[in-house]
């Protein structure tokens, strides 16, 4: 069984659990508004029903439920939509089409995902009570301390980078408290010294039930990515170049990671085949059919498609990949399409990096239609003929290029998918690590780290090929552009890390405008140099950035409810 399975159905229950986890009589009636540490959170059993709890504050792949998505859980692929890859065209009314318009405000609802002081009060009550509890196996209570402390980590972290100065809350608050904004680099300060100071109260591994846990590789990996994430605001990047670069060698060091080989392996990572087995997963959210589960086949996928014997609902397929995303991906000769002249813009899906094919779904593919045993064609040109996925419909992909990791064709619901969420793999700490290098001149000690993930997939070595010349979006550092670009190949429709590159080399005004999809020629889908479309009465198209975008808007509510918070610039 699943340790998810476990720890999910105690958590949903915790609360009614623990509150009469006394030995008293069962119908005794007792005002919950009385309820405080002295009468809850004071077994182990407790503490763990607690603790297991709080794996519900990371994040999910839900991208447009407002109760479970933002409200509950963190909306992970949300901040996708705030890139150039890709663009979500949310027709609901409201529409906010998950911020990926760019007319961003202190309203827009999809913007606050990431404040999430909620999730802070429960971790600080849970910590606070954990001292005073009685735990029969001693050596658990440190290790729950370090599995709480790093989701208060991982919450902050994110704040940081979306918000800047952000309230330093580490205790629990009376209702009638109000904290000002603390500085970013003490927030920062914060988040860097919690997670060194846990990662040795972490397992490297677990074993049984415990799979899945909070390890010191998560740990190590979340403060790498805290060095980084900071380059856009620090002033010592050499400094964070080098916490990053200590913490990714203690990973590799370790041996207890690794890829999987070929695009096999690659595609398995989402699917449930790797689920708590990958030795790629470093951090995951735990999916399990019919108890916790994600909507994303429905969200994401061509209309008639994953409409089992129990499918529900017409898919929904707003999300889609950029033109200037798809025409980037390299030739599995290592160039560019407009620079590779075996390129075929007839049939332009062939001999490309085999992430294209694994993380899109191109005009023309095939896929196993409704009847579960003829395929069907994705058709999105309006002259192919077919209505259902034309990028014209209201409902349909905005692009014609579709997103397809974490859908699978052979779920009985479209609405429960349950391959868990690779939210930090190994490939991400192999590419960190060679940025961190990269970022103080060590080109040569980086690059076997970028190539080793290259070559997982088939692409060819830049030791061999020499490495690429990126023209658009570029941070002046050659080496660190390829690693940003072999970044977007790897991650593309996964999360939130092309965002990362964005905000932190500074990237936004070169690289955000205006939105294309597939070429207006139907008899070239590859079209390089032709018009495209780009449906000019939708406004979501025409993005235009803002230097103030690099840090989120404090949504309306919470300043309303907090007096001494203050909005950020430009809002």
């Amino acid at each position: 069984m699943k340790y998810i399975k476990a720890y999910k159905i105690a958590s949903l229950l915790m609360l009614m659990v623990s509150f009469t986890s006394c030995n008293e009589d069962f119908l005794k009636v007792e005002d919950l508004d009385d309820l405080d540490l002295s009468t809850v959170y004071q077994s182990e059993e407790d503490l763990t029903l607690a603790l297991n709890n709080l794996y519900f504050s990371l994040p999910n792949l839900d991208i447009e439920d407002p109760l479970f998505s933002i409200d509950a859980n963190q909306a992970y692929i949300i901040p996708y939509f705030w890139t150039d890859d890709a663009i979500h065209r949310n027709i609901a009314n409201p529409a906010d089409n998950q911020g990926s318009d760019f007319n961003w405000s202190d309203s827009r609802r999809s913007l606050r995902t990431f404040y999430r002081y909620h999730d802070i009060a429960n971790i600080n009550f849970f910590l606070e009570a954990l001292p005073g509890a009685t735990f029969e196996t001693e050596s658990n209570r440190e290790r729950f301390a370090a599995e709480a402390r790093f989701f208060r980590a991982w919450i902050y972290e994110t704040m940081v980078l979306a918000y800047g100065d952000v309230p330093l809350v580490t205790s629990t608050l009376s209702a009638s408290d109000n904290p000002s904004r603390t500085p970013r680099q003490e927030v920062f300060d914060f988040v860097i010294s919690e997670l060194s100071e846990i990662e040795d109260q972490l397992p490297e591994s677990y074993s049984g039930e415990d799979i899945g846990r909070i390890t010191k590789g998560a740990a190590l990996a979340l403060k790498s990515r805290a060095y980084l994430n900071a380059l856009g605001w620090h002033s010592d990047p050499n400094a964070l170049y080098q916490g990053a670069e200590e913490a990714c060698s203690k990973i590799i060091n370790s041996n207890v990671y690794s890829l999987v080989d070929g695009i096999d392996g690659f595609k398995e990572q989402f699917t449930p085949e790797s689920d708590l087995t990958s030795p790629e997963t470093i951090l995951t959210t735990i999916y399990i059919k019919g108890i916790n589960v994600s909507r994303i086949a429905l969200q994401f996928s061509p209309r008639d498609l994953y409409k089992g014997p129990n499918g529900s609902g017409n898919n929904q397929r707003r999300p889609g990949f950029t033109s200037d995303f798809i025409e980037e991906v390299q030739t599995i000769n290592g160039l560019f399409p407009k620079d590779d002249p075996t390129y075929d813009p007839a049939n332009p899906w062939v001999n490309r990096d085999p992430r294209l094919e694994a993380t899109v779904r191109l005009p023309l593919d095939e896929y196993l239609g409704t009847d579960g045993i003829n395929n069907d064609i994705f058709l999105p040109h309006p002259f192919y003929g077919d209505t259902r996925d034309r990028v014209q419909g209201s409902n349909n992909n905005p692009t014609g290029y579709g997103f397809k990791k974490y859908t699978d064709y052979y779920m009985d619901n479209n609405i429960e998918g349950d391959a868990d969420l690779k939210i930090i793999r190994y490939s991400e700490v192999l590419l960190m690590y060679a940025e961190a290098l990269a970022g103080q001149g060590k080109d040569a000690e980086a690059l076997p780290f970028l190539d080793q993930v290259r070559e997982r997939v088939g692409m060819p070595k830049y030791a061999d090929i020499g490495l690429p010349t990126v023209t658009r979006g570029t941070t002046g550092n050659t080496m660190i552009d390829a690693i940003l670009l072999e970044r977007r190949y790897e991650f593309a429709g996964e999360g939130p890390q092309r965002w990362f590159d964005i905000w932190r080399y500074k990237l936004g005004s070169q690289v955000i405008g205006t939105v294309y999809g597939i070429p207006d020629d139907v008899n070239l889908p590859g079209d390089l140099t032709g018009p495209k479309y780009d449906s000019s009465d939708l406004e979501i198209y025409q993005r235009v950035w803002n230097d103030n975008y690099y840090l989120l808007p404090i949504y309306i509510p919470f300043l309303d409810d907090n007096v001494n918070l203050t909005q950020n610039p430009g809002y």
